[in-house]
């Protein structure tokens, strides 16, 4: 009996608290909503990279990217 008293009490407690927080959510639903007068950014900055990649010399282009480390030799070391 204590059992399902117990079982009973926390399931109360559970939809109470569940039910409280429902109904205490703000509506998102017209604040959400937006604007289409958002600027994209995205578009002027990539065609701003494409006319001063377009603008370097391809000599620089080519020498931008970092160049393989030099290795040590691979004959083994002589001892004395």
């Amino acid at each position: 009996m204590a059992a399902i008293i117990t079982v009973l009490t926390v399931l109360a407690l559970t939809v109470y608290g569940l039910e409280r927080n429902h109904h205490r959510r703000i509506a998102l639903g017209s604040r959400l909503a937006g604007s289409a007068d958002a600027e994209d950014r995205d578009v002027p900055r990539v065609v701003a990279d494409l006319r001063a990649a377009a603008a370097r010399p391809a000599r620089d282009r080519a020498g931008s990217r970092h160049a393989a480390p030099s290795l040590r030799s691979t004959r083994p070391i002589r001892s004395a």
